[in-house]
């Protein structure tokens, strides 16, 4: 048995999913508005209908999240935020789950009663950045999908937050937060919650072999080791599913209810899963199966659904025979009128008519000739059975909560009816009732009357009826008082979460002053394109990556003199992730970064932050583009900090651009550019782990080819952008801009195309308007185009 809290977070992508949910037993949900939600496409409620939602999980006594966990441009944090979050604010909302480090800062200023939770986008990997947003005010973190048990246990202990974990639904192939692949190759934008999915494709390794769903992810199921997970300290259990069906969130909810309740009641020896609930999840959505995602395992083949990207429903039937379009099997499962069976490769679907007990045989007809062999499984692809008994338990199903009430009746005073709930009292009156002449009214049926609370909220648990001699009142009497009182009940709750606003505070912009000129940066991840670098006069800062740089003093010593010798300053790129390992080999080896001589660090992470903090670092930190500073906002988040200089945005356009603000900033203009980061690892799943770093190739379905970097050093994967950045014939935007510094970013390329790009970018910045970087392909990334 234990005593410890836990949390079960329910998905809520419309107002229906909302009640569905609580029906089911969630403490808290989860829902996006009308803006700045990571789920752009879900049923989101207006503000109407969230204010009503905000009400009606008080009145059950549950919480209410909304997701504002998009990035924001400059606009409309100034013209938008406010005015969006001021009536949910004062209604009662619980919490806001945030993204963007600019959206947190403000959410401090302007609505501080309310609390933050670090959204899963903001990759938040250990201690370290968990402390910082402790620090900064945020009272929850949502883990990064991708930690082990034993991660999670740290951050608990060490910041006493609250944590908050998926359990159930789908996974990214990527660190939240850290994908640009369907923005970069299609202009939907993950960080603005139009992510199109394209991990949910088929690619190929190379050009060789056979192509595959080599990055979807099966979905997550923990029931198994739910133990481990509220024994790990995580409060809070989240379950995936804003862009799910009601019955979808009835089930999975109602099953994550009754299994944390389980193990609280009667603790590890006995806890057991019916494989009965395990089948009505897989029933309602699986991806290939479920795995129990990162928990207990780094990575793995074994995680992937690799044979389809979709729902693959249960095995249902065993085709004994096949003779033309007919065909006949065994049922593996009970079937049902409705259900839907899934015939073989096709993918084309045949609805069921009537009722299969397991064991009995099955025949079907098929349009046309098929391809389906005997011995071939067939799945369940809708369980139409399921599927209604979900909506008539759980859908749309009014709850009602216990109140107590009083009712006196006297012929002298006014008939007082008292209503209470949670200690909230609501007092009605009415004139005396009068002395019976004929037929008095009874008590049980007043009592009968004043039970009818109907389609509200309440049902009286209990109910006392004080009345001394024989008296009358009407039914119409009765049902006012029932009727005001219940409202007066309803209002008093809910009004118990009522806020006072406050004024928007007006930010105060720190100045920065504008460069005289632009700079010329480079980054390299290979000792041949650094040491070419070194030799070009036009660039006046290297920054050298971590898995470039050998992690001896000795080693790295050599690159900073040499970077030194050519009269330029050499950055340490840190690690794009910063896990508890890498946290590990940083600190017993700190020396190495503090002594080798390097000039200052570029982060991507909030915890590289943290760490350098923590070790009181007085080297320059410069935010890398991943750290989103969208808005002037976030600029000011990390001014206070201490973090003078970013990296622009990838995915601001030149006039979004100019409303930010770039003369603190970096300006990428040239690179195969990151399109995601991923604890899963490419080689490893294709071939097996050789624990050696390296490039593959991955081929999609237009032929395109995204190089990818086996990162063995921290255990992570970069897949790349099919084709370069490059802005040679963007001058005149650029020059409007006036950014601290452009910069060039290398990966694969050989020390000949180094050499010419920074030839052709150091013509453009000396004013020459004919320059063009010659490659067969590129891209201009959303300098022009931008996103919505």
């Amino acid at each position: 048995m234990t005593n410890q809290t836990t949390e079960v977070l329910a998905p809520a992508g419309s107002y229906e999913s909302l009640k569905t949910a609580i029906a089911a037993g969630a403490d808290a949900v989860y829902i996006g508005g009308s803006m700045f939600g990571a789920r752009a496409f879900a049923d989101n409620p207006n503000e109407e209908v969230l204010l009503k939602a905000i009400d009606y999980t008080h009145l059950h006594g549950k919480k209410i999240y909304l997701t504002v966990n998009t990035l924001l441009k400059e606009w409309e944090l100034t013209e938008r935020l406010y005015e969006y979050l001021l009536p949910y604010y004062q209604q009662g909302l619980d919490a806001v789950i945030v993204q963007d480090a600019g959206v947190f800062r403000f959410m401090k200023r302007n609505f501080p009663d309310m609390a933050i939770h670090a959204s899963t986008q903001m990759t938040i990997t250990n201690v370290c950045g968990a402390k910082l947003l402790k620090e900064l005010g945020a009272e929850r973190v949502v883990a990064a999908r991708e930690l082990q048990l034993t991660e999670i246990s740290e951050i608990v202990r060490e910041t006493g937050m609250e944590v908050e974990c998926f359990v159930h639904g789908a996974l990214c192939y990527s660190y939240s937060g850290q994908c640009l692949l369907s923005s970069l190759i299609g202009g939907r934008s993950g960080n603005r919650g139009r992510c199109a999915q394209p991990c949910r494709l088929l690619y190929q390794l190379g050009n060789n072999k056979k192509a595959e769903y080599l990055m979807s992810l099966k979905d997550i199921c923990t029931l198994d080791i739910l133990p481990e997970l509220i024994e790990s300290g995580i409060y809070s259990f989240k379950i995936e599913g804003r862009m799910k069906k009601p019955e979808y969130v009835a089930a999975a909810t109602s099953i994550y209810r009754k299994y944390v309740d389980l193990f609280q009641k009667r603790g590890k020896e006995g806890y057991q899963v019916k494989a009965e609930d395990k089948q009505i999840l897989m029933d309602l959505y699986n991806r290939g199966g479920f795995h129990r995602g990162y928990y207990q395992m780094r990575n793995g083949r074994e995680m992937l659904s690799l044979a389809r990207p979709n729902h693959a429903g249960v095995c249902a039937v065993k085709i004994a025979r096949v003779q033309g379009n007919r065909i006949r099997g065994k049922a593996l499962t009970k079937l049902h009128p409705g259900d839907v069976i899934e015939l073989g490769k096709e993918k084309e679907n045949y609805t069921l008519a009537h009722t299969v007990l397991t064991g009995e045989d099955v025949m079907f007809t098929t349009p046309k000739k098929t391809e389906l062999k005997t011995g071939e499984i067939l799945n369940r692809v809708r369980n139409k059975a399921l599927i209604e008994k979900l909506g008539k338990t759980y859908v749309n199903v009014g709850i009602q909560e216990k109140i107590n009430g009083i009712l006196t009746l006297s012929a002298t005073d006014s008939v007082k009816l008292i209503v209470e709930k949670n200690g909230i009292r609501a007092e009605v009156c009415a004139p005396p009732a009068e002395k019976a002449q004929n037929q008095p009214i009874t008590s049980e049926r007043i009592e009968k009357q004043i039970r009818k609370t109907g389609n509200t909220p309440f049902i009286f648990e209990k109910l006392d009826i004080h009345m001394k001699e024989p008296l009358f009142v009407s039914v119409q009497t009765l049902n006012e008082l029932r009727r005001e009182a219940l409202s007066i009940l309803e209002e008093k709750l809910c009004g118990a979460y009522r806020r006072k606003a406050y004024a928007a505070e007006r930010r105060e912009s720190l100045e920065t002053k504008k460069p005289d000129n632009t700079k010329l940066y480079a980054s390299a991840e290979t000792k041949a394109q650094f040491d070419v670098l070194c030799g070009e006069n036009a660039i006046t800062r290297i920054y050298a990556e971590s898995f470039a740089v050998p992690w001896r003093k000795e080693e790295a010593s050599v690159w900073t003199e040499k970077a030194k010798k050519a009269g330029k300053e050499i950055f340490f790129a840190m690690p794009h992730i910063f896990r508890t390992a890498a946290v590990k080999k940083y600190e017993k080896d700190y020396h190495i970064l503090s002594e080798s001589g390097f000039d200052g660090v570029l982060i991507r992470n909030y915890e590289s932050f943290a760490f350098l903090r923590k070790h009181r670092y007085d080297g320059q930190i410069v935010t890398d583009h991943n750290l989103y500073r969208f808005n002037r906002e976030a600029d000011e988040f990390w001014r206070s900090l201490g973090i003078m200089r970013g990296t622009a945005p990838i995915e601001l356009n030149a006039d979004e651009l100019r409303s930010l603000g770039v003369y603190d900033k970096e300006l990428i203009v040239y690179g195969y550019l990151p399109v995601m980061v991923s604890a899963q690892c490419i080689q490893k799943t294709t071939g097996g782990c050789t624990k050696k770093s390296g490039v593959n190739v991955l081929t999609d379905r237009c032929r395109k080819q995204f190089k990818v970097r086996n990162n063995c050093e921290d255990c992570y994967n970069i897949i790349y952008n099919t084709v370069p950045l490059v802005l040679t014939d963007q001058q005149a935007d650029l020059e409007r801009l006036k950014p601290d510094a452009l910069r060039l970013m290398f990966t694969q390329e050989d020390a000949g195309r180094v050499k010419e790009c920074v030839k052709q970018y150091q013509e453009m910045l000396f004013g020459r308007r004919d320059v063009f970087l010659k490659t067969e392909e590129f891209t201009r990334g959303h300098f022009k185009r931008g996103i919505k």
